[in-house]
């Protein structure tokens, strides 16, 4: 197994693309911790892959708060000795109620609420755990950016912006923290069929219209 005994932290576990992270991790002979503001979805990530004798501990965390992640991060090296990779997975995205529209309506709140939780979530996050891997001499750090943001989005602007700073923090990091051996690399997945974008009413109307566009689809 590739990850054998690495100490993992991935935010945004308990759903989505972020308990597939976490699965994946585990089955690959990680520790994962499962970070996840969702307490029970969080423990019910953990409490699945436990049960298939893998080795995973959830802590409900939300990262718009440095107490809450300097505590997670704190806690994770108490309970496993130490952090070899941080997944910052959490965010506020196009399935949860995002506003949508022309940027002079976009409600001022609306943009305090994503950009705390998308970019400034991850700054904290690599805050936290920087002084720990610089401790260590090495670390991984992934940041997961998003597609939207190398063609641009007709309707996120707020999203879209965050997610291009969490690719521009990446790359300074990446040149900042590579004389300790820390490894700073992003990740841009496109739209992931998770279960809430399979309910997203715009993914549902998008779906369909290549559906009637088409000549045939494999199911």
């Amino acid at each position: 197994m590739r990850l054998q005994n690495k100490v993992t932290v991935i935010t945004g576990a308990g759903h989505g693309i972020g308990k597939a992270y976490a699965q994946r991790f585990a089955e690959e002979g990680a520790h994962v911790v499962i970070a996840d503001i969702d307490e029970k979805a969080g423990q019910a990530v953990a409490d699945t892959l436990g049960n298939a004798g893998l080795s995973t501990w959830a802590r409900a965390t939300d990262v718009r708060s440095y107490p809450s992640v300097e505590g997670l991060m704190r806690e994770s090296v108490d309970r496993f000795g130490r952090i070899d990779v941080l997944l910052n997975n959490a965010a506020i995205y196009v399935t949860q109620q995002l506003w949508k529209g022309p940027v002079e309506e976009l409600p001022l709140e609306e943009w305090d609420r994503v950009i705390e939780v998308n970019l400034k979530g991850v700054f904290l996050c690599c805050r936290a755990v920087i002084p720990i891997m610089k401790r260590q001499k090495s670390g991984k750090i992934i940041n997961i950016a998003s597609g939207t943001f190398f063609s641009g989005s007709g309707n996120m602007p707020h999203y879209t912006t965050s997610k291009g700073g969490v690719v521009a923090l990446t790359r300074v990091m990446a040149r900042q923290l590579g004389p300790w051996n820390i490894n700073v690399n992003c990740m841009t997945p496109g739209s992931t069929m998770s279960e809430e974008v399979v309910n997203d009413e715009i993914v549902k109307r998008r779906e369909a219209g290549i559906t009637q566009r088409c000549f045939s689809r494999i199911e």
